[in-house]
């Protein structure tokens, strides 16, 4: 009789245990995550033993980017229960995001191998589970495992094929995998899990991100969040991403309403309150955001996130000194893996800035960075482009940065490396032209100009770089190979062309005028381009020396000949 009685306590402590993870789990995932900790360590204080009460409590702190913390609890539950493998699978994963890849898969290893160990006695939705923790550990850090990942996630889906988190997962690898076609796959897993459990808010919270993310659908954004908070009124995370849906649609009332629920649902959550600093930064309120951060701090927070928007609103007001300050403490510390494209553009507007106030040149004094500032602001435009290849107008700036600092050489290789990403433009063509020209690559640039050409042959702008490249190909004039393109350059002048562009326009006609009278030996035809010339008066060098030369004895008394180009 007696040992029924304990087995029925043991049964209740049990079923008890369950309801507080689940309640704990499902307030992580509302982002609820101080509410979450207090039920963990609850849970804890009545089952110490209890190794899935530390790993989630340990998932709890991973997802409020609180990684020490993290990997504290799933090492304190492979010690307490060293048999349950996903705190194998979360140390591994801890490993793995500082870069101890060889240590991470020894752990994944052995959390693999105890989840397929009969005398564990674990069934199909606990192996699944083993397999879905490894999974997504393996497409954590720098150089992510996914197709080991996206292995194990089908092996989970077998094991358990009704698991919505394994699709959102799947949704979730699919996009950082890969980012131009990711999202249209991770809108198709995140259906499957909703089509299998469609009142869950979360799935449709994650569509609707992709639609926002996407930058062409927040209309369709905002109805999916509307959907999953129809489905959760309590899912803090749609008010979220609601509200910044709501502002890319220029609704700021609504946009300010949501963030007020979501601030209500979260109420007395510091993290909620880092996510408003990073949401008044969003919609331009730098002095708001940045007095919202002081407040926090105040209460001794220590948050890189929260640094991380120090220096962006910093850098927003045009305080470029303690901007910089501040990001570099912030990337000190942040794990390669959480910096995000936003802190590379970032660092690209603080040095760009920079050198708007101190000027052209090289600081090396006042704990500026040494340099030239423009040439490091390119930099980091082209760290954050290889980041986020939906960002291509960074090529541009990052170009443009190099130009400045006259790194015409590193400017060439911008758009190459534009070029080779694929989907080149014919303007992408255009400006690796132009920048070779500047660089003296003259053959290369010859060629940036025929496959210019090739798709923008009724302008003359690519006749004439073109032009320019040959020029650069025979400085001693000995071939003149530079003709036949500025002759291209006149058949193609418009009327507007002439009036707006006389610069380029003499060029062409002064290399014609000079070509007749020096190679060709041909004064009337000389006469003839140097009359266009002098007519033109583009006030440049060129149009002195024409006027010059048709007052030589040669050619003052000359007739000029016909040189229309047909």
């Amino acid at each position: 009789m007696k040992k029924s009685i304990i087995l029925c306590a043991a049964s209740v402590v049990s079923l008890n245990l369950s309801a507080q993870l689940q309640e704990a789990t499902q307030l992580t995932d509302k982002e609820q995550f101080e509410k979450a900790t207090s039920l963990y360590k609850a849970a804890i204080t009545a089952a110490p033993t209890s190794g899935e009460a530390w790993f989630y409590m340990g998932e709890n702190f991973w997802y409020n980017e609180r990684r020490d913390s993290a990997e504290i609890c799933y090492r304190k539950g492979a010690e307490v229960n060293p048999r349950f493998p996903l705190n194998h699978a979360g140390i591994g994963k801890a490993l793995r995001a500082k870069g101890n890849v060889t240590e991470a898969q020894a752990k994944f290893t052995e959390a693999l191998a105890m989840a397929e160990d009969k005398t564990n006695k674990l069934g199909k939705p606990a192996k699944s589970l083993a397999y879905r923790e490894v999974a997504e550990a393996m497409a954590t850090g720098v150089n992510p495992d996914f197709v080991t990942a996206m292995a194990y996630l089908a092996k989970a889906e077998e094991l358990n094929p009704s698991d919505i988190e394994i699709f959102i997962l799947r949704g979730d690898m699919s996009v950082v995998a890969d980012p131009r076609s990711g999202p249209t796959q991770a809108v198709a897993e995140y259906n499957k899990a909703i089509n299998l459990q469609g009142l869950s808010p979360k799935p449709l919270a994650k569509k609707a991100l992709m639609y926002h993310r996407s930058g062409r659908n927040p209309a369709g954004a905002v109805e999916e969040y509307t959907k999953a908070i129809a489905n959760d009124a309590a899912y803090a995370p749609a008010y979220r991403g609601r509200a910044e849906a709501h502002f890319s649609l220029k609704e700021y009332d609504k946009a300010t309403a949501d963030y007020e629920k979501y601030l209500e649902l979260n109420k007395g959550s510091v993290s909620a309150r880092v996510r408003y600093a990073k949401f008044l930064y969003l919609i331009g309120k730098n002095n708001e955001s940045l007095a919202e951060i002081t407040a926090l701090k105040a209460t001794g927070l220590n948050d890189n996130s929260l640094r991380r928007i120090e220096g962006y609103n910093l850098a927003a007001a045009g305080n470029h000194v303690q901007a910089l300050e501040v990001m570099e403490e912030y990337l000190s510390e942040q794990p390669d893996d959480l910096e995000i494209p936003s802190d590379w553009e970032v660092m690209g507007k603080i040095y760009e800035g920079l050198a708007k106030q101190v000027g052209e040149g090289t600081i090396t004094t006042g704990g500026l960075p040494t340099g030239n500032l423009d040439s490091l602001a390119a930099e980091m435009c082209l760290i954050c482009v290889r980041v986020d290849r939906d960002r291509p107008d960074l090529y541009l700036n990052a170009a443009n940065l190099f130009k400045k600092a006259k790194r015409y050489d590193k400017e060439v290789e911008v758009w190459q490396e534009k070029i080779a990403g694929g989907d080149a433009k014919a303007n992408d063509y255009f400006y690796l032209g132009s920048a070779a020209n500047r660089a003296k690559m003259f053959s290369l640039a010859d060629s940036a100009w025929i496959s210019y050409i090739e798709r923008n042959s009724k302008t003359y702008d690519g006749y004439l770089g073109r032009a320019r490249a040959n020029v650069g190909m025979d400085t001693a004039r000995t071939t003149w190979q530079a003709k036949p393109f500025y002759e291209e350059v006149v058949k193609h002048l418009t009327p507007e062309n002439i009036e707006k562009k006389k610069v380029d326009v003499e060029e062409a006609y002064f290399y014609l005028g000079y070509y007749y009278y020096t190679q060709e030996k041909n004064l009337p035809m000389a006469k003839c381009w140097m009359e266009k010339v002098r007519d033109l008066n583009a006030g440049t060098a060129n149009t002195k020396i024409g006027s010059e030369m048709l007052l030589r004895n040669e050619m003052k008394d000359l007739a000029a000949a016909d040189c229309t180009l047909l």
